[in-house]
This record gives structure tokens, C-alpha cells and sequence, in this order.
């Protein structure tokens, strides 16, 4: 009888063990960290837009996560061009941080 008690034994612990559920803290501010997000398969613009979204939404000012590289050529004739017509948006910009209030700068 002692061998089959091992047997149902083990055949009760293996049971428990293959049942048993996996418990993983995940958090909503891990699965929302731009790391976690590339990690997973999105892009770094989801990633960015992401990062810039959750700031927005505690009231921290919306910068961009990553610096993008660019022809100084390019980013100057860019930037004439914006000037040239104010109602041209940034190229290099997805996002805007939205003041209420004038300031001097924006003339």
C-alpha cells in the first residue's frame, strides 16, 4: 500500500500544481511606462503619444519621450517655411501643449 499512496500522492501535488492559477501584479502605470509598451510590440510614436497622453492627464508638461535626429538643413528650411506660413504645423511635432493664457512669445 505505501507505493500507492506515493503514487496518488504525487498524482494530487502534480493536480494542485498544474491547476494552481498564476497571479501577476500588473499595474496600469507599469503597462503605460514606454518601455513596457515597446517591449510589447508598439512602436515608439505609440509609445510617445502614450507618455505625452498620461502627462497631460496628471497636469506635468507634454514633452516628447524620444529626440529625433534630423539634416540641420532640413529642420532649417522647415522652420523658415513654417514662418513663412503660420498655419503650418510643426513638422517634427505630434503633440501641443495648449496654454489658456497669452504670453509674450507668442507674437
Amino acid at each position: 500500500m505505501g507505493v500507492m499512496k506515493r503514487e496518488v500522492l504525487f498524482g494530487l501535488v502534480l493536480s494542485v500544481l498544474l491547476t494552481m492559477p498564476a497571479y501577476s501584479a500588473v499595474t496600469v502605470e507599469q503597462t503605460t511606462d514606454a518601455e513596457y509598451l515597446i517591449n510589447s510590440g508598439y512602436s515608439q510614436t505609440t509609445a510617445e503619444q502614450v507618455f505625452i497622453l498620461k502627462n497631460r492627464s496628471t497636469g506635468k508638461p507634454a514633452e516628447p519621450l524620444y529626440e529625433k535626429s534630423q539634416n540641420v538643413f532640413v529642420r532649417g528650411w522647415q522652420k523658415f517655411y513654417s514662418y513663412l506660413d503660420p498655419a503650418q504645423e510643426q513638422f517634427d511635432t505630434l503633440h501641443h501643449d495648449i496654454q489658456m493664457s497669452p504670453k509674450p512669445s507668442d507674437l
